[in-house]
Order: C-alpha cells, then structure tokens, then sequence
C-alpha cells in the first residue's frame, strides 16, 4: 500500500482529468455537470475552447469563474435541464464528477446529456463503488446500507452501471468502465494501491465511466 499525495489531494480527481485530457482537442466544447469547485473548472477550462458550467446551487458559484474574463460561461440550473441551456448536438464532452450519486432520476441525465452531445462526443463521469473494500467489510456485520443515505440517492456496482446506461440513449454506444483506488480514500486518510490485480476491481473505491456518443 502506498500514501498518495496530490495538488487537489483526490486521486480520484486526477485520474478522470487524465482521461479528460485523453480525449480534449484545443476546439471543443465542454459541459462540466456541477461547478462548484472553482479550481477543478478552471483545471478543465485550460484544454479546451469554451467551458460551459451547470451549477444547481447559486451559492456555490464563485464570482470569478462567472464574470466572462475567460472562456467560460456558468450556469445556474441543473442536469435534468440540460436541453433547455444547451443547444441539442453542439458538445464535445460533459464531465459529471461525483455528481450521479446525487440526482433522483439517473437515466433522465444520462437521456440528456446524449441530447447535447455531437456524434462521436464523451460523456466522462465518476462515482462511489457501493461495494468498495471498506465498505464490504462494514457490511459483514452491518448488512447492506440503506438509500438515499446522507446526499446519495444510491450508489452503484458494475452492474448498476450496465444496466443503468443500457436503460438509456446510449444503449448501443462505447462504454468503458474503469475501478480504481483499492483502500482508504476518504476522512482525510489516503492510503490505498493505484494497481491491483482485475479480479479485485468490484472492491474499488470508485468508477470511471466513459461513454462515446
């Protein structure tokens, strides 16, 4: 096991900004789904042409990133809504980080996002695995956590997300499904493998789904 230490602290984080970057072009457009993390939409905003933010909550967005001094543009609604802000087939990529767990009708945001999304675009999100090691452990003498708990609505497994995009407009699209981190991520402890054997990848503290249009 190996203590990992980064910039914003989340590996979590920087993986799916690695895939980000993965797949960017200079010219694109971006949606990033809940910006109310000022140095993350800045972080994304660098790669691309225009960002376009989807914040729920007015009071989590910062004055800076709205005020048009660079190529980003806030807005204050939230996924379900996402058709009526943006125009239908104009995006490249929607990013969502920890943000699915959180919405009650899940296949109406993924529905939405494939509105926006040009053929061939990206959505890219992340989420809590409901079965991460520590979690499965507590749960041998607990039983199995109740949603909605805490702001979750649920928490998924692999094959939440299977059926959960099969459900959707991206029933026929590319998926791919990534687990990673194995260990403690989480109440300021960070210890855990950034590799581990494929087998172990149901007991991942987290998802990294990316899916072509």
């Amino acid at each position: 096991m190996q203590k990992i230490m980064t910039k914003d602290k989340c590996y979590d984080w920087r993986h799916l900004v690695d895939t980000y970057q993965s797949i960017i072009s200079p010219n694109n457009v971006v949606v990033e789904i809940g910006s109310s993390t000022a140095h993350r939409t800045l972080e994304l905003s660098r790669h691309c042409r225009n960002l376009i933010g989807i914040e729920k909550f007015p009071e989590r967005i910062s004055h800076n990133l709205s005020s048009g001094k660079n190529n980003i543009r806030i807005i204050n609604t939230d996924w379900y809504k996402l058709s009526k802000v943006v125009p239908l087939g104009s995006i490249n990529i929607v990013v969502a980080s920890h943000v699915i767990e959180h919405v009650k009708n899940d296949v109406r945001c993924l529905n939405e996002t494939f509105k926006v999304l040009k053929r061939g675009g990206y959505l890219l999100f992340n989420t809590p695995n409901r079965k991460r090691l520590t979690r499965s452990v507590i749960e041998l003498f607990t039983g199995e956590r109740k949603f909605p708990y805490w702001e979750h609505m649920r928490e998924y497994t692999r094959l939440d997300l299977e059926k959960l995009i099969a459900s959707s407009k991206f029933s026929d699209s590319k998926v791919k499904i990534t687990g990673f981190v194995l260990g403690i991520h989480g109440m300021g402890i960070k210890i855990f493998l950034k590799k581990f054997p494929t087998f172990l990848d149901k007991f991942s503290n987290f998802w990294e789904v990316l899916i072509q249009k």
